[in-house]
């Protein structure tokens, strides 16, 4: 059949397919909303890491009632917290040849504790005890040791273990806790914690393994500086992942004016801090004292 000889119902047809077509999509985008592909994307919530190997950026703000971690002088930068310290005097001695602000964290039970506190005092840089403290995985707790603080512990026990390990780590001016996923949660152990902590005239800094932690706000209530980890650097030692969560400082940064990062002497992360800091990052970094929040007077 001819083109001229097509009978007009075959044009009306493709005439009616076209309409309906138009309609059909006009119809989709007015009622898209109710579609699960077109509701408007939510960022999802902040991951909650159960250790300290586990947590990038920690973005959940602080629970209700409770103060951001502002430092009255609004002083600007990134803090940098070298964990684990006391088992690798060379990577030690490696980080601290970078030249750059870090308050180092020394488990109380490493072989080479007092070494490490003295080589970090010797470069200026801030000692802090890394507490051991129970997680709720109970593959870290299986790990525990008696150097670790416990739920149940009496009050006692608590300053005991605690004194013993102020006694393994010379130079302490500041203390963060080691795993604690499930202790930080609980207030009496913790107010048990920052007792001890006041009396020797140490900050605190929450190494928040836990979103529901209440460190920081009973160091607060302590009468104690204190402050709160917000990027874990070397949850992956990968370096795409590593320059994550770098990044992830560089907006909070940029967002908020400080950030407190935790990393660990691993020889990627030192590579990372050695290679991939810019001009700009290394500029940034300033000393973690000076972004602690300050002792609240107490009646």
């Amino acid at each position: 059949m001819s083109r001229r000889s097509r009978p007009v119902w075959v044009y009306m047809a493709l005439l009616s397919l076209l309409g309906l077509l138009i309609l059909a999509v006009w119809l989709g985008e007015k009622g898209g909303g109710d579609r699960p592909d077109a509701v408007t994307r939510q960022k999802p919530p902040a991951v909650v890491f159960e250790e300290s190997g586990a947590g990038g950026d920690e973005t959940a703000p602080p629970p209700a009632g409770e103060k951001a971690a502002l430092p009255a002088e609004k002083h600007i930068g990134i803090a940098l917290i070298l964990d684990d310290v006391g088992y690798d005097l060379p990577a030690l001695r490696r980080a601290l040849a970078l030249k750059i602000p870090m308050a180092v964290a020394i488990l109380p039970d490493a072989p080479h504790a007092v070494e490490a506190a003295k080589l970090a005092h010797a470069a200026g840089d801030p000692v802090m005890l890394h507490m051991p403290m129970e997680p709720g995985n109970p593959h870290y707790q299986a790990l525990m040791d008696q150097s670790f603080l416990r739920v149940g512990m009496p009050r006692r026990e608590v300053r005991r273990v605690m004194d013993a390990a102020l006694q393994h780590v010379p130079y302490v001016v500041g203390v963060n806790n080691h795993m604690g996923s499930l202790l930080t949660t609980l207030e009496e152990p913790m107010r048990w914690v920052m007792e001890v902590c006041r009396e020797h005239k140490l900050f605190f800094v929450d190494s928040r393994t836990n979103k529901d932690s209440v460190a920081a706000r009973l160091a607060r209530e302590a009468g104690l500086r204190w402050g709160e980890r917000r990027v874990f650097l070397d949850d992956s030692v990968k370096p795409e992942k590593l320059e994550k969560s770098w990044e992830s400082a560089r907006r909070r940064l940029a967002k908020h004016g400080f950030v407190i990062v935790i990393a660990h002497p691993h020889r990627e992360t030192l590579d990372f801090l050695t290679q991939d800091l810019s001009a700009k990052d290394r500029a940034a970094m300033v000393p973690l004292v000076s972004l602690l929040s300050p002792a609240e007077q107490r009646d």
